[in-house]
């Protein structure tokens, strides 16, 4: 079986699972046969993309997940192309007043960040790998009041959101230096949180007060020029909301 397949029949049986669901309870909810989702789960049978996107669709997969797949099993339909980091685009970084950044998925790597992101996560800087920091530097537990939850999420995106990107290169990489922080292979066998992702706030302390401060997080897709990283925004959570 080819490596995305294999990754992606990880990813799914994962998520089902996470999803507290039986493959006969997927079954029904997806349309497809509980014998076509052992056979892909067991990585007898490649998924057509019509099974696969009602089986995304059914355990409400995240779009960026199912990007990364389609460009892993249809690379020459969906291949992002990459360019080199922009004036302009740092200039819109430094015209936020909270903390923004650029990082690719799922590796995690920090591409710029803003004056605001320095100061409220110090160590994060372009070139650092966020899942290293968060795993590495002591000033994260610090820094992040729902650490545990944030790095598993980061640890099960890094595995199962580019199908490969974990056996890559780079991937392994990344996976040699994580693995110095005693909590990799717990981490790394967890599979999701509780919460399931994303998350849309988490807790962050503040530079000014000291205090663990309720912050929403935003993703947004860089279109013009189209870029294989995310912009990544946190704003303080209103009372109301």
């Amino acid at each position: 079986m080819f490596e995305a397949h294999a990754t992606i029949a990880s990813f799914l049986r994962v998520r089902r699972e996470a999803a507290g669901l039986t493959r006969a309870e997927l079954a029904g909810r997806a349309g497809v046969s509980e014998a076509l989702i052992q056979k892909i789960e067991q990585g007898i049978r490649q998924p057509t993309s019509t099974a696969l996107a009602a089986l995304f669709t059914a355990l409400e997969v995240e779009s960026p997940y199912r990007e990364r797949a389609a460009s892993a099993l249809l690379p020459e339909l969906t291949g992002l192309h990459y360019g080199e980091l922009e004036q302009a685009e740092l200039n819109f970084l430094r015209t936020l007043p909270y903390p923004a950044w650029y990082q690719t998925v799922p590796e995690h790597d920090i591409v710029a960040v803003n004056d605001a992101h320095r100061r409220w996560f110090p160590g994060v800087e372009p070139g650092v790998n966020a899942l290293a920091w968060m795993l590495l530097d002591p000033r994260a537990r610090a820094v992040i009041g729902d650490w545990e939850r944030e790095v598993r999420t980061m640890v099960y995106a890094f595995r199962h959101m580019g199908p490969g990107a974990a056996a890559s290169a780079r991937g392994e990489e990344i996976a040699a230096v994580c693995r110095q922080s005693p909590d990799w292979e717990r981490l790394w066998s967890a599979g999701l949180p509780p919460e399931g992702v994303p998350h849309r706030r988490t807790r962050v302390r503040s530079p000014d007060t000291g205090e663990l401060t309720v912050m929403n997080v935003q993703l947004f897709r860089c279109e013009l020029p189209r870029r294989e990283w995310l912009m990544y925004t946190m704003t303080p959570a209103r009372s109301a909301e």
